[in-house]
């Protein structure tokens, strides 16, 4: 990504490209510094669905350095407070003329961490509002698409899903800087 923007403007995206990149190469990792290692223990569904808040947490952080760069000082002001990222990421590229076709993808995402974090894994809702089934944030390996779970049933998941899930992320992160790099070069 070449950017002709003054090194004190891309200060804050590259910082928070890299710290979402040092994210998900360790959760990618097994949160582990070394070799993939399995989460385990008592409280993995919670430090799973938290390294997933995380991860959520920092694509925010850097959506938010590229709006401070591409909107006006109010508007960027204001889409900082903004909370959701998938609606953020979706409102980001529209500003750039573009479509965004990981928003289903992230909302399930949102969706599987807050059943790890808060239910242990249990699928207590569906997608909308009266659906049994939910769709988790990751692809099995064996389909090419996300599985969707009943209510009740216990969301599973894998250090190769896991893995999966942090090459999607790297690969939205991606996508954006092309897409920003692209949207000032037209500028």
């Amino acid at each position: 990504m070449t950017i002709s923007l003054p090194i004190s403007d891309l200060i804050g995206l590259r910082s928070a490209q890299a710290t979402l990149a040092r994210a998900t190469g360790f959760l990618g990792r097994g949160l582990s510094a070394s070799a993939m290692l399995p989460i385990v223990g008592p409280h993995r569904c919670k430090v799973i669905g938290n390294s997933l808040r995380e991860l959520d947490r920092f694509l925010s952080l850097l959506i938010d350095e590229i709006a401070r760069l591409i909107l006006p000082g109010d508007v960027s002001a204001d889409f900082g407070r903004q909370r959701n990222t998938p609606n953020k990421l979706r409102a980001i590229r529209a500003a750039m003329a573009l479509p965004s076709p990981d928003h289903a993808r992230l909302r399930a995402i949102g969706r599987s961490r807050d059943c790890l974090f808060h239910t242990g894994g249990v699928v207590r809702r569906g997608d909308l509002r009266g659906d049994m089934m939910m769709t988790v944030g990751w692809m099995r390996p064996d389909t090419a698409h996300a599985a969707r779970i009943s209510q009740g049933e216990f969301l599973s998941v894998d250090a190769e899903e896991i893995a999966e899930l942090c090459c999607f992320y790297d690969a939205v992160v991606g996508d954006l800087l092309d897409a920003f790099a692209d949207f000032r070069r037209a500028d």
